[in-house]
This record gives structure tokens, C-alpha cells and sequence, in this order.
């Protein structure tokens, strides 16, 4: 949104006119080998005193170019007043152009004063009479006061005068317009306003200076080689700076405008070679820009942050490159700030958006360690001081809770053998024992049974937590549901309690862990069991989901309920159940496990109840494929 409006409000046009001038100044172009410039310079005004020279000084200067047989001469000088000083001056050079049949004239579109209104100042009408062609000598200045275009036609009320640059050519080409131009009238237009028509920019040959010139003085002198001016097309105009008669381009540098006349030198090379400038339409631009401010998704998402900049930096050059060069060859002009604009704030914002999502993610995995792993240091007062950057806060908290993971991944495998050896076969040994003398069962069983199952717990809930994704296999859900309620029916049994399975027909197949999901949905079945009433049901369901591909175990039983409070804490570690207000029993690593394991197969568990309310555990996970089984 914001390249588009850029690109439509031009709001950012000193960019543009920037990338066009540095294409403009690469690579300066051949200078055509038939203009020439006859320079009013400061030389010329040193020989031929203060001006304005009289006319006949410039009558006897298109007399001697006119005996060197040139193309045309263009002279960049306003005839527009009568001479008071001598009567016959006017009428001398009325007689040069007649004789020259050559001579193209200007016309100066201009204010009497400051937001005045815009005159035609036309030359004399006895030498518009016998003048070979005219043409306007109106540059265009941008916002920065820098001359890039012009209009090929512009006139008062309608554009009706061509360039003099085109004049020129038009006259050493044979073919002048004899004066002819189209004078009809828009009633819509103002009569006394610009109007202007196919506005184009400039394609410069070189800097200033850059055309050959002759100074005005030597040519009257005759001070050139024979033959210099021959079929050449002669521009004469002023070149002294305090003639007033000079333009900053884009190609000037500083402290270095450039001539009147040699601005129309380079409009008319411009002109002949079919160089000048048109901008592209809004339309295709506007696709090009956007395309182009879109770019740098393509790479920013699959490179780190450095090669990320450093790619988004080097279009950003190349962008810049190609949209000063194009129109130096191609002769169309796209205005790139737009698309500029969006490329260099692309990385920032894209980084701001990367941070925000690593912030997020560090937050999450602090809190979740915090609260279920490991002890983090609180930020200080004096923490907050010496880190006043809060991303360097967390970075410095991640560090601290890496440092103890670290530490308890190294003493995990020590932690899993002892308990696995040292700690479990005593235990299952000492049971063992009471097997063969029952006089002591009464004292020792109880405590060696819980610390078994704490043992069993602990050792379920690692493995779960180590389990390998790559190793899982395809499972019918179906058969491993069904082979848990069976292992769980003594259990039930033992109390009372009726298992009734509602289970989908048909196969169901996962990807897993065959062990650890069975443990899994045993464990929820034991659960309810276990914290149902005697002699009552518990309710264990199994269904597909097919839109979401996925399948749906639920168990539930009638027992005392669970409390919103207790329902927070029960897929913690070591979080534990009190039924009925009495000292819970277990270790607290069941609910847990489960959690784990379902996680780990891309589910998720919740739980459904209330105190003096059925409770309902239910899991989902997805299927690989569903296959019902067909009606006889």
C-alpha cells in the first residue's frame, strides 16, 4: 500500500529526478559530428563590446556561415524590438536570412513579471517573413530547478509553437514548416494560459561544454579552417555567464550549468537519433514498481539475516542502476522511488516481524520452562539497568535455562541407569522376596509397590519425552484401543466396574509409537477406573473426525469431579488428584505422560468436568487413512 501511494502522489519525485541524473551521467555518448556551437562567450563580448551588438554585426555572422554552405543555423537570439540606433540594421539582417534560406529563429514563451501572465515573444515580422522555420526555446524545470524535458509543442492558449531544436532539424533535414503551424483554438482552454503537449525528457550527450564550439569573435574574423561549417548545423547563442542564458542539467556539475544553446543541442541529437525520453504508463509502472517492492520475498524467508541484507542491498543497488540506465538506452522512464523506498525498508520491517516472532517464541519457552522444568533467576532492578535492551534480557535468561538443560541432559543418562538399575531391580527383588516370605507382605509391599510405580512413572514419561518421530510406525487405533480396555478389565473388575466401549467399525490407521500410545490410553482408561465409584461404568468412545482427519478417543466415568481449579495443574509433573478429600495416592507422572505422548503424535488432550459431575478425558490425533468396515 504505501509503494502504491507513493507511486501515484509522486511525493518522493527528488528521488526520482536523482536516478535519472546518475543514469544521465554514466556513460557519456559520441558526440554527432555535424553540430557545432558559434559561443557568445566572453571573449566575443571582449572584441565586439558590451551587449546588445547591433543587428548588422549579426547579419554580416550569418553572411559568413552562409558562404560555408552549412545544414541550418539556429540562432538562440530574440529579435523582438525594432533597432533605434541604426535605422537600417534590421533591414541588413532581413537581407542575411533572406539570402541564407537557412536561418530558423526563436520564439520565447515568457512573463512581463513574477506570476504574471505568460506572452509570446516573437521576432521581428519582416524577419519571421524570410526565416526558414521557428520554434520555442522553452526548457521545463523541475521542483529542484533543474531542466530534464521539454514539450515538443507548447504555445499561449494552444501548443501551437514546435521545438526550435526540431525547427532546426526540420531545415536540415529540407523539410521546414514554412511557418504553417496549427492555429485553431479550444474553447475549453484559456486563452491566456500555457498549454503544453507530449512532454519528453532529454537523453544528454555529455556534461557542459562537452560540444564543439567556435567563439562568435573568430568566426566574424574569419579565424577557422576552410570547410568547418559545411553541411553542418550551426547553433549560435550565448555562452558568457552574465548573459543570463543558462541552465542547471542533469548532467551539470557544480558550479557548471550549461548554455541555452547547447541544452538545444542536446534536444536536437536527442530528436534525430530517436532518443528522447517517454515515460512508461501509469499502468505498467505500477505493476513494475509493486513487482518489484515484492521481490525480496522471495529470497528473505529462506536466508539468514546477514546474506538476507546483504541480497535485499544488492538489488537495491542494481534497481537503482537499471532505472538510471534504461532510459539512457531504451529512451523510457519509469519513476523508481517508489519501489526503491519499499526495498529499503523491507529488511527492517521484515527483521522487526522475525524479532517479534523470536521474542514471542523465547516468552512462550521461558514461561513453559519456568513453570514446568527448571528455576529462572527474576529480572532485578539492577538486571534491568545493566540490560536495558529487553530482547538482550531474554537472551540472557535463554542462556541461563540452556546452561541448565545442559546440565540435565548431560546427567540423564546417569539419572535413567541409575533408576533403571540401582534404584528399580532392588525394588523389584525385594518383591520378589516377600513372594517367598509372606509374613512380611503386610509391612513391606505398600511402600515398595509406590516406589515401583514411581520408578515405572519416571522411566514412562523420559522415554516419552525422548521418543523419535522417525521411528513411528503405521497402528490400527481401533486394535490398540481395544487391547487396552482388555488389559484394564481385572482392574475394573476388581471394583465393580463395567468398561463399555462405543468404538468406531473399521480400521483406523496412525503413524507412532505402538508401546508408548498403548501405555497412553491404558493409563486413561486405569484413571477412570481408578477414581470412578464401585460398581458403576466407565464409557470409552472412539470416533472419526473426516474433515479434520483425525480420530477421537474420550473416556469418562461418574465419580466425585474435577474442580476448574485442579483442572489447571493435572498435565503437569507431579500433579495429583485428591478424590473424595482424601491424601492422593501415585506419583503424578501418569497425566503428564500422556500429554507428552500425544503431543508427540501431533494431538492434543483436554478434560471435561466439574465437582459432582461425569469426567471426560479425551485425546485427538491424526489418521493416515480410515477403512469401514463393509456391511454384509
Amino acid at each position: 500500500m504505501l509503494t502504491l501511494v507513493i507511486h501515484l502522489t509522486h511525493v518522493l519525485d527528488r528521488v526520482d529526478y536523482l536516478v535519472f541524473d546518475i543514469g544521465q551521467k554514466i556513460l557519456p555518448q559520441a558526440l554527432p559530428d555535424d553540430v557545432i556551437i558559434v559561443a557568445i562567450d566572453q571573449y566575443s563580448l571582449s572584441q565586439l563590446g558590451r551587449w546588445p551588438w547591433s543587428r548588422t554585426v549579426h547579419a554580416q555572422l550569418i553572411q559568413r556561415l552562409n558562404a560555408e554552405q552549412p545544414a541550418a543555423i539556429g540562432m538562440d537570439i530574440v529579435f523582438s524590438e525594432q533597432e533605434l540606433q541604426s535605422p537600417d540594421a534590421d533591414a541588413l539582417l532581413a537581407q542575411a536570412i533572406t539570402q541564407s534560406k537557412k536561418v530558423v529563429l526563436p520564439v520565447l514563451l515568457e512573463t512581463t513579471r513574477a506570476n504574471g501572465q505568460i506572452i509570446e515573444t516573437l521576432p521581428l515580422p519582416s524577419l519571421i517573413e524570410h526565416s526558414a522555420d521557428m520554434g520555442s526555446v522553452h526548457a521545463v524545470l523541475d521542483a529542484d530547478s533543474i531542466a530534464r524535458s521539454v514539450y515538443l509543442f507548447e504555445g499561449v492558449g494552444t501548443p501551437t509553437w514546435q521545438l526550435f531544436s526540431q525547427a532546426v532539424l526540420n531545415v536540415a533535414e529540407n523539410k521546414p514548416t514554412l511557418n504553417r503551424f496549427d492555429l485553431a483554438f479550444d474553447p475549453k482552454v484559456n486563452p491566456f494560459t500555457l498549454a503544453r503537449k507530449d512532454q519528453r525528457k532529454i537523453n544528454f550527450i555529455g556534461p557542459p561544454g562537452h560540444f564543439p564550439r567556435i567563439s562568435y569573435a573568430q568566426v566574424l574574423k574569419g579565424e577557422f579552417p576552410a570547410g568547418l561549417f559545411k553541411d553542418k548545423i550551426v547553433l549560435v547563442g550565448a555562452t558568457a555567464l552574465g548573459m543570463n542564458d543558462l541552465l542547471s542539467t542533469p548532467v551539470s556539475g557544480r558550479g557548471q550549468p550549461m548554455a541555452g544553446v547547447e541544452f538545444h543541442a542536446n534536444v536536437l541529437a536527442s530528436i534525430r537519433d530517436d532518443r528522447l525520453i517517454q515515460s512508461m504508463p501509469l499502468w505498467l509502472s505500477t505493476l513494475i514498481v509493486v513487482a518489484v517492492a515484492l521481490m525480496p520475498l522471495l529470497w528473505m524467508p529462506k536466508l539468514p539475516a546477514l546474506p538476507g541484507f546483504v541480497c535485499t542491498l544488492l538489488f537495491l543497488i542494481l534497481i537503482t542502476l537499471i532505472s538510471g540506465m534504461v532510459p539512457k538506452f531504451f529512451g523510457v522512464w519509469m519513476p523508481p522511488a517508489a519501489a526503491l523506498v519499499a526495498l529499503m525498508i523491507a529488511y527492517p520491517i521484515w527483521s522487526w516481524r522475525k524479532l517479534e516472532a523470536a521474542q514471542r517464541f523465547l516468552d512462550f519457552e521461558l514461561a513453559y520452562l519456568r513453570e514446568n522444568l527448571i528455576a529462572l533467576p527474576v529480572q532485578t532492578a539492577e538486571h534491568s539497568i545493566e540490560h536495558y535492551d529487553v530482547f538482550d534480557t531474554r537472551i540472557d535468561q535463554v542462556r541461563a535455562a540452556s546452561q541448565q538443560l545442559r546440565f540435565l541432559q548431560n546427567d540423564r543418562k546417569e539419572t535413567l541407569a541409575f533408576i533403571s538399575h540401582d534404584l528399580r531391580a532392588p525394588i523389584v527383588s525385594a518383591l520378589m522376596t516377600l513372594k517367598q516370605h509372606p509374613d512380611m507382605l503386610p509391612q513391606l509391599h505398600s511402600p515398595l509397590s509406590q516406589a515401583l510405580g514411581l520408578a515405572e512413572g519416571f522411566l514412562h514419561a523420559s522415554r516419552a519425552e525422548m521418543m523419535d518421530v522417525a521411528q513411528f510406525n503405521e497402528i490400527d487405533f481401533v486394535g490398540l484401543v481395544h487391547q487396552a480396555i482388555d488389559d484394564a478389565y481385572e482392574v475394573a473388575l476388581m471394583k465393580d466396574i463395567e468398561l463399555s466401549r462405543v468404538l468406531v467399525d473399521g480400521m483406523v490407521w496412525v503413524l507412532g509409537n505402538f508401546g508408548l500410545l498403548h501405555r497412553a490410553l491404558l493409563n486413561m482408561i486405569l484413571n477412570a477406573v481408578k477414581y470412578g465409584p464401585v460398581d458403576s461404568t466407565v464409557r470409552i468412545a472412539l470416533k472419526v473426525d473426516a474433515d479434520k482427519r483425525s480420530v477421537l478417543f474420550s473416556v469418562t466415568n461418574d465419580g466425585a469431579g474435577i474442580s476448574k481449579d485442579e483442572q489447571r495443574y493435572l498435565f503437569k509433573r507431579f500433579s495429583r488428584i485428591k478424590p473424595n478429600d482424601e491424601v492422593a495416592d501415585g506419583v503424578g507422572l501418569g497425566l503428564y505422560f500422556v500429554k507428552t505422548v500425544i503431543e508427540k503424535h501431533g494431538g492434543a488432550i483436554a478434560v471435561e468436568s466439574d465437582l459432582e459431575q461425569p469426567t471426560t478425558f479425551s485425546l485427538r490425533i491424526p489418521i493416515i487413512e480410515f477403512q469401514p468396515h463393509s456391511e454384509e
